[in-house]
């Protein structure tokens, strides 16, 4: 249990686990990212801990989806997300020159955020706009809060990969108890009544974990996060939720090989851009085979070429988001607006996308056509841009720190996240969407990990 507590004292030197020898200097922050002069209070850790378990649990585990649900939304999702923020503001109002600095390290995520606000004025349904953009508005608080009150960036992956974890095992119990509930013909849901969504928390907390033992301050400490990791890779598999198994297949091979990298150097580098390159000929082989025939290239990795049906919603959220390129819908003002306006209610029977019930689908399947929908395409580059910047920050932050500074897992999770984000948005919309928790957990490590006096010494030689 020591290393689970660790971030309650500046640890001891880190071993070889935390990629490389100890003997470091630091400065401004020590090892663990911990601010010795920076009060510890109570209030971070109980606003993170209230947070995560409102994203991932929430008031309604098991949920039954109804069009009119969705439509007038959750009371209770509504008093709590308000009382978190009132936390929040306080958590500013204590670290304000912190938070500060996580809103100029993310003008762009913010200025999203404000345009959500703004597109009430051209909404088509300016009543659902003015909720669900300002919903999404208090989430960010609630993340600005946390990110300008936490004291570790250690401690925080440590909460996070206690909660998560946690949660993990909650879903197992739940396929064990209430099997029906739990469980569909086409993968496991656990509580949150979609294999998709299942998969996706499954995903996160696989690269929580993963990092966390990475991170870990000894052997010791490692071997606690052992059990949790298996059980997650578990309950991963068990959702036979592809898109998620595979993004994150790629995202710890792409995190391995850049681990690879700083240990062996530049050899590692050589070998990754070779393989890059063998891949990219591969590629372009394939497409020549194959005429340039996008469909017959995809049919060489995938069964289904249309995605499940998704191809049809594409073309038809393409078209849509067309007809207002510039400003979008509105926020919250395409999907969820009552059977009478569902936009596909239009369409003509015949085809998978006319014949679904309507009220059924209320999403693109595709974050970047979703937000453009949404908020039109001026606001989707600028999210797209965003997280990008985050990510990369993220990553020459994970790079350059000294090898024994233990911020290092906890700025490679936050690039992995932000990664396996923008890849995720290919086949899902989670690309700002509220609730969620795909999205939330992008805010708080794209405002975390900004936090300069966070930032670890840079690696020298």
């Amino acid at each position: 249990m020591r290393d689970t507590l660790d971030t309650l004292a500046p640890p001891p030197a880190a071993s070889a686990l935390t990629f490389g020898a100890p003997g470091a200097s630091a400065s401004g922050a020590d090892r663990d990212g911990t601010l010795t002069e920076r009060r510890r209070t109570w209030l971070w850790p109980i606003l993170a801990e209230a947070f995560l378990l409102y994203t991932f649990i929430g008031f309604n585990p098991f949920p039954t989806f109804s069009p009119q649900a969705r439509l007038g939304g959750d009371s209770l999702d509504r008093i709590a997300v308000l009382a978190m923020a009132a936390l929040a503001l306080v958590a500013i109002a204590r670290n304000a020159r912190a938070a500060a600095e996580c809103l100029r390290s993310n003008v762009l995520l913010t200025l999203v955020l404000v345009w959500l606000q703004l597109s009430i004025v051209w909404s088509d349904h300016p009543d659902l706009t003015i909720r669900r953009a300002s919903f999404v508005l208090l989430i960010g608080v609630i993340a600005l809060g946390i990110a300008a009150g936490a004291s570790s960036l250690r401690a925080f992956h440590t909460l996070t990969f206690a909660t998560l974890s946690a949660i993990i095992a909650f879903n197992l119990v739940g396929v064990v108890l209430w099997p029906q509930s739990a469980i569909s013909d086409i993968g496991v849901m656990g509580i949150y009544g979609q294999k998709n969504v299942a998969g996706m928390v499954a995903m996160l907390t696989l690269v929580i974990s993963v990092t966390w033992i990475c991170g870990a301050s000894s052997w010791r400490g490692a071997a606690l996060g052992i059990l949790p990791t298996l059980l997650t890779l578990d309950f991963l598999w068990m959702t036979q939720s592809k898109t998620s198994i595979a993004i994150a297949v790629l995202a710890l091979l792409l995190g391995g090989l850049v681990w690879l990298s700083l240990i062996i150097g530049r050899r590692m580098v050589l070998l990754m851009f070779a393989g890059v390159l063998l891949g990219l000929c591969v590629l372009i082989g394939l497409f020549v085979v194959n005429d340039f025939d996008v469909d017959a290239v995809l049919g060489l990795f995938v069964t289904d070429t249309s995605f499940t049906g998704r191809s049809e919603l594409w073309d038809f959220a393409w078209a849509r988001a067309s007809e207002r390129m510039w400003l979008g819908h509105g926020y919250g003002a395409f999907w969820d607006v009552g059977l009478i306006n569902d936009p596909l209610a239009k369409l003509e029977p015949g085809t998978w996308l006319g014949d679904v019930q309507k009220g059924v689908i209320n999403q693109a399947h595709n974050g970047y056509l979703e937000l453009w929908l949404n908020a039109g395409l001026p606001a989707t580059l600028t999210a797209v841009a965003g997280v990008c910047v985050a990510m990369l920050s993220a990553t020459g932050l994970a790079i350059g720190a000294h090898p024994d500074h233990r911020t290092r897992a906890t700025y490679g999770l936050a690039a992995l996240v932000l990664f396996m984000y923008l890849i995720h948005n290919f086949t899902e919309a989670t690309l700002f969407q509220r609730g969620s928790q795909f999205f939330n957990m992008v805010l708080l490590v794209s405002f975390l990990t900004s936090r300069r006096d966070f930032w670890p010494i840079r690696a020298t030689g």
